[in-house]
């Protein structure tokens, strides 16, 4: 790997509870945030998509951790189910991050033929939007540096 390919690379946390007592819903925020610059900063659609897509999933965290603090139990499942298990009101929001992780999944794997940057640009606006719905509900805006 070259020296420009390190400096482009993102750094992307793992935010498991095991390995960490301070998760919380702002560390997935936080985190949510440096996937949606990285994935803002993508030329290439499919990149974009898939970055942005890391991004949802974080927000889902944030909210999940958010609900659950304090609580033992963690319910199985992935990330859409928890949380339509811990945040019912945001089942329409589930519904439709459900349908964008089959096509995710689809576009890491090459599927999905020739994606448009309005396509990758609309998915984007769409995890924006989700991680501004979850900030708002767990009272966390990160601080501007």
């Amino acid at each position: 790997m070259s020296t420009t390919d390190r400096t482009t690379t993102a750094k992307v946390t793992r935010l498991r509870r095991g390995g960490s007592p301070h998760v919380t819903a702002a560390s997935y925020i936080d985190e949510a945030e440096r996937l949606l610059e990285r994935a803002r900063r993508e030329p290439q659609p499919a990149e974009r998509i898939t970055w942005a897509y890391r991004a949802a999933l974080r927000g889902a965290g944030a909210a999940i951790e958010d609900v659950r603090t304090g609580k033992r139990r963690r319910t199985s499942g992935c990330a859409w189910a928890r949380l339509r298990a811990a945040v019912p009101e945001m089942e329409d929001t589930v519904e439709r991050f459900e349908v964008y992780a089959r096509f995710v999944a689809r576009v890491e794997m090459g599927l999905e033929g020739e994606l448009r940057l309005s396509d990758a640009d609309n998915f984007y606006a769409a995890v924006c939007d989700f991680i501004d719905e979850v900030r708002g509900m767990v009272g966390y805006l990160p601080e501007v540096a």
